[in-house]
Parts: C-alpha cells; structure tokens; sequence
C-alpha cells in the first residue's frame, strides 16, 4: 500500500469519508499544501456531570489557558498549525464514555484523543482509539486500575494509549506511611466497590496489608449508587476497624460518614480516594472533614513549572484561585499536563497525516510538565509513567475552610513535608 492509498484508508476508517464518497477531489484533501495548514482535531473526554463531575471543575479554565498560551495554534517543522479541540462529557459513565470517543473519532475524525479521571473515563476511551488506531494521551487514574482493566499484557503493552500518573504501590505506601504514623490497632476497613478501581484494590492491597501487619475487615465488592452503608459501619465496628481505606466518589462517602456519625463509628484516619482529594467535596462536613487523609498527586508546593505557560506550580494554583473563587485542588495541575504532553509530542511529529507517526512520537516523550517528569519509556507497565506522589492530611484553614499539609514524601522526596499526621478528632 502506498502513502496516499495508507492515508485515504486512514480517513475513511475515521469517519472523513462516506460509502463511495472517495472522488479525486476527497483524495486531493492530502495534497502537501492542504497537509501544512488543515486543523489538528483533538478530542478530549472528560465526566463533566454525574458523580465524578468533581475531576472537571478545572476544564475550561485549562481550555482559557490553551487558547492564552498558543492562540490556537502549534508550530510544527517551521509551520504554524491550527488545532481545534472537541470537548465531550462521558457523564460519569463508561458506556457513555466509549460512545462519545466512538463519535469523535467515526465522525468528527480526530487526530488524537486525551481523556482523564478514574478508570470509568480513561479505560472505555483508551479501549475505542486502541481499537480503532488513533493515539490517545490519558492520566488520573492510578497504572494498575487502568492496565488491568484494560487487560493489558505487561510483556506487550498497547500500540496507540499512553498514561500517566501515580501507581498503586505509591499510593498504599504513602497511605500506610500516614496510617503508621498514629497509634492504632492496626485493623483496615475496606470500601471497595465493584468498579475498576475497587477491583484492583481488592486485588492487589490485601496481601500488601497483610505482610505489613494489618488486618482487614472487608464487607466485599458492591455495586454503586448503594442506598445504605449501615451494614459496612456495623461490620467495621464488630471488627474493631480503626483505619479506613476506601475508593468511593463524592455521594457515596456521604452517605457513608454520614451514617458512621449515625452509629458513633468514630476511625482514627480515613482515606477516600475519589473524594478526599477534592476540599469541595469534603468542606460541607465541617470539622468532621479535618484529619482526612490522602495521597497527594500535585500541590502548589511541588517544584515543578509548565512547560505550556512557564508557570511555577503555585502560580498556576494562585491563578486558578483568582480565576474562579474556588480552592485550588489536584486534577488542576493534570489537567493543564494533559496538554503539555500532547503539545510537546506534536511538535516532533514527522507526519501529521499518518497516525503512526503522531503516535511514535508520543511514545518518545522524555520531558518535565508541572506534575514531574513524564516518560513513557520508563513504566513500571508499558506504555505508562509513575508521576511523583505524596501524601497529606488536611487541616483547618486560614484563606478557605481546609489546607492540605503534606505529611509524607517517601515516593516525591523532592516536595517539602510540612507536618505530621495527627488522629482525627470527634
């Protein structure tokens, strides 16, 4: 097959061209001149609605700071290229999010494709442009979750998705790390439901926490919305738990502390990911929201720059705050790298019409974005990077209701500790 017959076959798989919709002027669409100033389409998925909405908060701030920083166009080999970016709300929901990245790339035949937060969104997406070949760019969901629910193979990897962001053993242990800082039993109640991350926590953490000498109160896998948490509270405290290590999104925990409050369930640390990681989420409980734990993706205190803007990490959270009122909170920052990696890539494209080509350049990402350093050499699984992470409790507050103290940095040495874990208080 030639390059202008591997290209026209490119476009008609993605959706440029119809049944019998292949005349001498469709196949002039590759002419060089057309190839040098023709649109990148990327596509972006993102739960804008639904119970993960809380991942999007920062979504059109970061689109502001694109469209600031580039004015909507790349230069490419001396070129100035325009790109366009088309944004679509997966819901919160994996069916929804495979089919809206099935529209973007059948319909709106985009280039490349980025999608984040949790595995709901990144899997279904990674999975259609995996299918369908088209380079796809994807953090904020912890490697294992995404690797192993994609069945990915850790001799072969994937030819078209790339990730990054913290794994789960940067996660467990900087937990471990906080729950070891307090006395306690040393008795774990798990709140993992039956999702891509709860699976893989309950995969992989329970031989983790039994070889460090903790037990586990398990009430098993569920599926969510779950009306009632009472039975998981009323096991948690025959159990003797005192430690919770959970995975659930906003209207979950919710639920969930509020009925521990109800039966006098009182742990000494709690960790939520997929809640705790967010002040908004966690401000309406009051005082009952100071001493939740979790691991720290990014911070304004990490020492790392954008290499979109050229913004420190606290200015970027600085010009969040002054944007839009609100508190500054992790996905920011993975956000806005989300399009330092892409952008980087294009840029060492050798052939913007040949999908192969933006992908390989993507694969040879070797760079530092305002999250750390993002290599997808590097692993630990293929096609993925382990971006630093650590760990931080969050305290009453001075500029908004809560602030987060980093308390453990034994998987991000470079980011300064600034307290120590205390138990939580009733």
């Amino acid at each position: 097959m030639n390059k202008k017959t591997h290209n026209i076959a490119q476009l008609n798989r993605r959706g440029f061209l119809k049944a019998g919709a292949a005349s001498a002027a469709a196949v002039g669409l590759y002419s060089p001149a057309f190839a040098a100033e023709r649109t990148i389409k990327i596509g972006m998925v993102m739960p804008q609605t639904g119970p993960l909405a809380f991942f999007s908060e920062h979504v059109d701030f970061v689109l502001e700071q694109v469209q600031k920083a580039t004015g909507g166009q790349l230069t490419i080999d001396g070129r100035q290229i325009p790109f366009e970016i088309l944004l679509r709300d997966s819901q919160s929901n994996p069916n929804r999010a495979s089919e809206v990245a099935a529209q973007l790339i059948l319909d709106e035949g985009v280039d490349l494709m980025i999608a984040a937060a949790t595995p709901e969104t990144t899997v279904p997406v990674s999975d259609m442009c995996e299918l369908n070949g088209v380079p796809c760019v994807t953090n904020d969901t912890p490697l294992e979750p995404y690797f192993q629910a994609r069945g990915g193979d850790p001799d072969a990897g994937f030819e078209w998705t790339n990730h990054f962001f913290f794994s789960g053993t940067q996660s467990a242990g900087t937990n471990l790390n906080m729950f070891g800082q307090i006395a306690s039993d040393k008795m774990v109640g798990a709140l993992w439901p039956n999702d891509g991350d709860g699976n893989a926590f309950a995969q992989s953490y329970p031989p983790l926490f039994d070889s460090l000498g903790y037990g586990l109160s398990d009430p098993g896998r569920f599926d969510m919305p779950l009306s009632s948490y009472a039975a998981a509270v009323s096991q948690f405290k025959a159990d003797g738990v005192d430690l919770i290590y959970g995975v659930i999104p906003p209207p979950e925990f919710t639920t969930f502390w509020n009925e521990a409050a109800q039966q006098k369930f009182q742990p000494k640390l709690v960790y939520a990911g997929k809640t705790v990681q967010f002040p908004a989420a966690i401000e309406p409980f009051g005082a009952r929201a100071e001493g939740l734990i979790t691991e720290v993706w990014w911070a304004p205190s990490y020492p790392y720059a954008s290499t979109m803007t050229g913004q420190s990490s606290q200015e970027l959270a600085d010009e969040y705050e002054a944007a839009s009122g609100r508190q500054w909170s992790m996905p920011l920052a993975y956000r806005h790298s989300l399009f330092e990696v892409i952008f980087d890539g294009l840029k060492r494209v050798q052939d913007l019409d040949d999908p192969a080509s933006i992908q390989a350049a993507f694969n040879e990402t070797d760079m530092v974005s305002v999250v750390g350093p993002i290599n997808f050499q590097t692993g630990p699984l293929p096609n993925t990077c382990m971006t630093p992470t650590a760990g931080g409790q969050w305290v009453k507050g001075d500029k908004f209701p809560l602030n987060l103290v980093i308390c453990d940095n034994e998987f991000a040495p470079e980011v300064p500790v600034q307290g120590e874990v205390q138990p939580l208080t009733y």
